[in-house]
């Protein structure tokens, strides 16, 4: 009986152990891969140029909507604040719509 006691107990152990390690796994891939899915569109970090060139459109990155730093679509991106990213939406009948959003913390 006693060594049925410790083959069980190792099941156990081994079984948790492999529990934790699968979601250390896990949250480390989910920070680091960029987010790949159909309903989530495109996210691009702007140049400095294309900044500019907003601006000459009379489109001011003080009034622009804020997305958050910690936003899980942008989160593979590197970014400061004030950053400002382009989001391209596909749509079938109008075409590629752009939008603009001001990073902040």
């Amino acid at each position: 009986m006693a060594e049925k006691e410790k083959t069980e107990t190792i099941k156990i152990k081994k079984a948790t152990l492999k529990k934790k390690s699968v979601r250390k796994v896990r949250r480390q891939r989910r920070v680091k891969d960029e987010i790949v899915h159909n309903f989530i569109p495109e996210h691009i970090l702007l140049t400095k140029e294309e900044v500019e060139i907003l601006e000459k459109k009379e489109i001011s990155t003080d009034k622009l909507p804020l997305i958050f730093i910690a936003d899980p679509a942008i989160r593979h991106l590197e970014l400061n604040e004030g950053d400002v990213i382009k989001i391209i939406r596909k749509n079938n009948i109008i075409g590629d719509v752009e939008y603009y959003r001001r990073v902040v913390k």
